[in-house]
């Protein structure tokens, strides 16, 4: 068995001994947190060795910081010894990293744990409890789970992240599966948005981070620079602790990841309270929010809704519009997952849409196949929207056939990727697929930027062969007579 299979189901392990104790929905926070833990007592044991290089530099500030009491090794020999008291063992050890962890990145939501109690009923009797975590610890002791930089700790810690993302997403299905964007829409975003050495980017609902990072590690495959700066907003406790975590088992640790709810209270303001402005803003917001503190915003908006004021029942074009105002004048671009409710609903909408494309700053609208998020079974769009746009056409992708199904979910391959971005940044009008639409023609719309009223499908009339037809007709004639016979000798008889 390979090490990375081997990781995987160490990993599924650790997730099973928490079934039926806590909902797939929380669980996630307590193997990240353990996750974490087993990262920096690994991290700290190549330091203290002197075997760490100045990838870690950013790291080791918090790694530095850590008491050896609060290594995992310490917690899983004294449970070997001992085997009681593991869920307090652990509680100390967190609570550790999380003041080293405060010191240097200086968390105003809090600390990272404070929700988090391995010592809780929740997990039964002390006894019983003490059992399930020192099983545990021995999964999370394993040689596959050594995340230590001489064990390629760098690059097993980002594929563990990316596998219990995807497995909880899965679990938790139809509940508390937005903390996390499926890595292929990721992947079609950041190749959409190119994000390069120097630029600020920004997920004012980032969840657990992961797209964030995914522009992240764009910049640092295309460009060879670590250069750029990661800012993220989440209004959930829970994922905006996973979205910290995540950070730092990448090793983003100067991004920011700030908590609340980013309508009524965006964090990322200047010194003039005004709102910050980046090159490059992308989502994957909740859909159709009702409420979203409408009231609260009419007369302190931060200037957001110049274009428009979006509807109560409806918060969609709140998260679209306070992203197109945190936008840089010159280099500022956006993407923007959205249902398709958001292309053609009329009202205030209707009037937003109208002045988005007026003012020139749509420039792709970009269908997707439905299945493609955990959370939801329903068709998407990305809406992609540009402050340097050169002129006022919009390109309509229809990507909604393109899709690998794996059970009963639809992929997004990296073929699909580039078919759709060579087809966005070349601006192509192609048969069945993609349209550039001017503005007369969204006029004459009346700015419903439905795709299909774009993209026509035209279905390729079917081939008929004839011979072949034939060939069968006469087989049918001849068995229908054969049946005729037999029919009429048991009718003589």
């Amino acid at each position: 068995m390979s090490e990375m299979k081997a990781l995987h189901k160490s990993l599924l392990l650790a997730c099973d001994l928490f079934r039926g104790k806590v909902d797939s929905s929380s669980y996630k926070d307590y193997i990240f947190s353990m996750l974490l833990l087993k990262y920096i007592s690994d991290i700290k044991a190549d330091y203290l060795s002197d075997l760490i290089n100045e990838d870690y530099s950013e790291l080791l500030e918090i790694v530095s910081r850590v008491p050896e009491d609060a290594s995992f090794y310490k917690i899983y020999h004294e449970a070997k010894n001992h085997g009681d008291y593991i869920g307090e063992r652990i509680d100390n050890s967190l609570r550790l990293i999380d003041q080293a962890i405060d010191s240097v990145c200086q968390n105003r939501g809090g600390y990272l744990f404070e929700s988090i109690q391995f010592a809780t009923v929740n997990f039964g009797a002390r006894s019983e409890r003490d059992r399930m975590l020192n099983n545990l610890l021995a999964i999370f002791a394993r040689p596959e789970m050594n995340f230590g930089y001489t064990h390629d700790g760098n690059d097993k810690i980002k594929v563990a992240c990316r596998y219990l993302f995807e497995r909880i997403a899965s679990d938790s299905a139809m509940r508390g599966a937005e903390f996390y964007t499926p890595e292929g829409i990721s992947l079609l975003f950041a190749e959409l948005l190119q994000p390069k050495g120097g630029d600020s980017i920004c997920d004012p609902t980032c969840g657990s981070g992961s797209l964030l990072i995914t522009l992240g590690e764009k910049i640092k495959k295309s460009f060879k620079s670590n250069n750029y700066t990661l800012f993220g907003q989440e209004v959930n406790r829970s994922s905006w602790a996973l979205a910290k975590m995540n950070m730092i088992m990448h090793n983003e640790i100067n991004s920011r990841i700030e908590w609340g709810d980013i309508i009524s209270s965006p964090q990322f303001l200047d010194t003039d309270n005004r709102l910050m402005k980046f090159d490059v803003v992308a989502s994957n917001p909740p859909f159709n929010i009702i409420g979203w503190n409408h009231d609260d915003l009419v007369h302190n908006d931060y200037g957001r809704f110049n274009l428009g004021f979006p509807p109560q029942a409806k918060g969609d074009y709140a998260f679209i519009l306070h992203m197109v105002s945190t936008l840089k004048s010159a280099t500022g671009r956006m993407a923007i997952l959205v249902s398709h409710g958001v292309l053609f609903r009329g009202g205030q909408e209707e009037n937003i849409r109208r002045n988005l494309v007026s003012e020139g700053l749509l420039d792709a609208v970009i269908g997707l196949p439905d299945r493609l998020l955990f959370g939801t079974g329903i068709p998407t769009a990305i809406l992609i929207f540009r402050k340097d746009k050169k002129n006022s056409n919009v390109v309509f992708i229809d990507a909604s056939d393109l899709a690998k199904p794996v059970k009963g979910r639809n992929l997004i391959t990296d073929e699909i990727i580039r078919k759709v971005s060579e087809c966005y940044f070349e601006r192509s009008s192609v048969c069945n697929f993609s349209h550039v639409a001017s503005f007369d023609e969204i006029q004459k719309n009346d700015f419903n930027l439905n795709i299909s009223r774009y993209v026509k499908k035209h279905e390729e009339p079917a081939f008929v062969d004839l011979k072949g037809l034939r060939q069968q007709r006469e087989e049918l004639l001849s068995t229908l007579y054969e049946l005729e016979r037999e029919m009429k000798g048991f009718i003589d008889n």
